[in-house]
């Protein structure tokens, strides 16, 4: 098999199984990672390593990888494939290499590693106890509160292999480009994507949406990337694929063929609009800029000949995609993808070096969960309404108390110290108080997008009411358990939540003072 049908059979599915590569298609594809030196460093170290994820992570893969240095270690590359009644047998086998100080791997989807710790609970309840303890520390706040002895236990489901520092995309690209290199003078499409995909302009493009789909809060396997990669580059050479599909990387990014391309749709720049733009492009006026060639035929000619409005449109969809990757002056364009997922992404990379202003924007938009014209970014709200129909958002609601913003603190889970060199990017942000950390808000991507969303101006009443309660079930917590503060003077607040007004209420010398502002 040549390197041409190698890379083509990756995205038919055939070449992303670790067990049916032999030695040198694994070298072929190999890219030293993280978890590699991990496993080996557990190894040199006489320690129990299971190797979890989903199907489809590398966990075959990477034992493959390592193989001269397990030689003499005992390995299950799939437990997937093992019947429920060796399973005693295997948690005896390792047991044996935990009390004999022997090192072994072990490779497990979850529900299979789910049956073989109910086995060892039952049997072998010295090392039960020590892998529960490990799994619950994979990612901390802080410190761990378990220390590593005999048992690893290395998570794939918390690797982002498309975090844009540590991505392998990049990687990936350039295997496959150079393995591309000799097959280019036959097909004039693959020479163009494999000469473009060495490009910095275009690269950086294709990272910027992969790392755009990073921020979706699904966890996509290896196997997910390398069909995505293979595709961009060669679907162009694929006899069966349809006529009217152009094979160009920046069309073929955006189709459907896996659960993470499918991501990549909503990335599309066809979505991006800037009307003077669009317009030059259908009219073929925008002539300067282009990387590489510049178009031969633009949609205008189409619908001025014979061809149809549909003609013209995937024609003007394919070089709105083309300028978006390859046109130094796509920069405005960029610009429009969702502002979301870039602040998103900004917060989780500056979150350490700016906690302050993050603490206070999300504060700021909690609080505008609840009231839309509220302003306060030094104190989250504690509100109480009369509602118990959660389906719609209550009239009126009061507040007497508040948290204080410097009460609160930000973090978010890390991986234990022994798996510092997993490629990894935060999940989530965790609120909690400085004085009862054992209460949390879990702020994931999806929340945290939202709350973005509403800093930016997004209207809350339009998003979801789980947000809502979430956020209401924290605040709640920390005013049951005595972390909450009275308003100054006894201070009331009374929210119309449809009009999104308020008034304060005090009461002094015996009467009732109502006003708007904040000194009235």
């Amino acid at each position: 098999m040549d390197n041409l049908q190698f890379v083509q059979q990756i995205y038919h599915g055939k070449n992303c199984y670790a067990d049916s590569m032999t030695p040198e298609q694994i070298d072929l594809l190999h890219i030293p990672s993280g978890v590699e030196s991990i496993v080996q460093k557990m190894i040199n170290e006489k320690r129990i390593v299971f190797l979890t994820g989903n199907p489809g992570d590398g966990k075959t893969f990477i034992i493959k990888a390592l193989k001269g240095l397990l030689d003499d270690v005992f390995v299950v590359t799939d437990m997937n494939s093992m019947p429920d009644w060796k399973l005693p047998q295997l948690a005896q086998r390792i047991n044996d290499c935990y009390i004999n100080g022997e090192p072994c791997v072990i490779a497990a989807n979850e529900f299979p590693f789910h049956k073989l710790t109910n086995i060892m609970k039952q049997h072998h309840p010295k090392l039960y106890e020590e892998l529960i303890g490990i799994k619950k520390n994979i990612l901390v706040l802080g410190y761990p509160t378990v220390e590593l002895k005999r048992v690893c236990i290395v998570d794939l489901n918390e690797r982002n292999l498309l975090d844009k520092d540590r991505c392998v995309v990049k990687s990936f690209i350039q295997k496959f480009t150079n393995l591309l290199l000799p097959y280019c003078g036959s097909n004039h499409i693959l020479a163009h994507n494999v000469k473009a995909l060495k490009n910095g302009l275009v690269l950086n493009q294709i990272l910027d949406i992969f790392s755009f789909i990073s921020m979706s809060g699904q966890h996509f396997v290896i196997r997910d990337i390398l069909e995505a990669v293979s595709y961009m580059l060669v679907s162009c050479t694929d006899a069966e694929r349809d006529d009217e599909e152009s094979g160009y990387y920046y069309d073929a990014l955006f189709s459907t063929s896996n659960d993470l391309m499918t991501f990549a749709v909503q990335f599309d720049p066809i979505l991006l609009s800037k009307p003077e733009l669009d317009e030059k492009l259908w009219n073929g006026e925008f002539l300067e800029g282009w990387q590489f060639d510049c178009p031969s035929q633009w949609p205008v000619q189409i619908t001025k000949g014979n061809g149809s409005v549909e003609e013209a449109t995937s024609l003007f969809k394919s070089i709105k995609r083309k300028f978006y990757f390859e046109n130094i002056y796509a920069m405005g364009l960029t610009e429009l993808q969702p502002q979301d997922f870039r602040e998103c992404i900004e917060v989780l990379v500056r979150m350490r070096e700016d906690t302050r202003r993050i603490k206070r924007m999300l504060i700021y938009s909690m609080n505008r969960l609840f009231l839309s014209t509220d302003d306060e970014s030094e104190k989250l709200r504690s509100w109480t309404t009369h509602s118990y129909d959660l389906s719609r958002q209550a009239g009126a609601s009061v507040s007497t108390r508040y948290i204080d913003a410097n009460d609160l603190e930000l973090a978010y889970p890390e991986p234990a110290k022994w798996l510092s060199e997993m490629e990894y990017s935060p999940a989530c942000i965790v609120m909690f108080s400085s004085k009862r950390r054992d209460i949390r808000l879990e702020i994931n991507i999806d929340l945290l997008r939202s709350l973005i969303r509403i800093k930016n101006g997004y209207p809350a009443s339009l998003l979801s009411t789980q947000y809502e309660q979430t956020v209401s079930q924290f605040v709640r917590a920390l005013c049951s358990a005595g972390i909450s503060r009275d308003y100054p003077d006894g201070e009331i607040l009374i929210a119309n939540r449809r009009e999104g007004t308020l008034k304060r209420l005090r009461i002094e010398n015996e009467k009732y003072y109502l006003g708007n502002g904040v000194g009235f």
